[in-house]
């Protein structure tokens, strides 16, 4: 199944089908794309699958979504319903939080990211699933699912999660 667009989600959606539903049989790359698009439809600016390297490692990053004055740093996780999947989801986590801290560290060095006259940014990573986990956040990462996307960029625009900035900064010099 290809990607639909964001109206035809729309439409889903009114005839009163679930988000999970609407977007679970979609590949990854489709799924990254449905995040990529609620965060433009929501005013942000998006980069996917970006590539950068810092300190000798090669780092990805699924989505990239740029409001001045945060950048998030979004992990797309298209997974099914298995066993295990807290472990993997916390591992995940710590594996975002590496990549959001050095992508901070090389963001005015990307092309693309144009946020050399922002002054201060402020970091979020996040990790968007296709169902609600029993995680909502681990280590300063936020673990949110596809049916509270539209719910969590709002939060985001109002400044609710930019206490996280300290937190990860925290976090990145325990794990030095």
């Amino acid at each position: 199944m290809g990607k639909p667009s964001l109206e035809e989600l729309s439409s889903m959606l009114h005839k009163g089908i679930p988000l999970e539903e609407a977007t679970k049989d979609l590949g990854w790359r489709d799924f990254e794309g449905v995040v990529s698009d609620a965060f433009e439809a929501n005013g942000f600016r998006t980069l996917r699958n970006l590539r950068f390297s810092h300190e000798k490692r090669r780092y990805e990053v699924d989505v990239v979504a740029l409001e001045r004055p945060r950048l998030v740093a979004v992990d797309c996780k298209h997974w099914g319903l298995r066993p295990g999947k807290g472990t993997a989801l916390r591992a995940a986590s710590l594996a975002q939080l590496r990549r959001t801290v050095n992508l901070g560290e090389k963001a005015q060095e990307i092309p693309g990211i144009d946020i050399g006259g922002w002054g201060e940014v402020t970091l979020v990573p996040c990790i968007v699933t296709l169902y609600e986990e029993m995680i909502v956040e681990n280590g300063g990462v936020l673990v949110v699912p596809i049916s509270k996307l539209n719910s969590f960029i709002e939060e985001l625009r109002s400044g609710y999660f930019d206490f996280l900035r300290a937190k990860i900064m925290t976090m990145y010099s325990w794990m030095q």
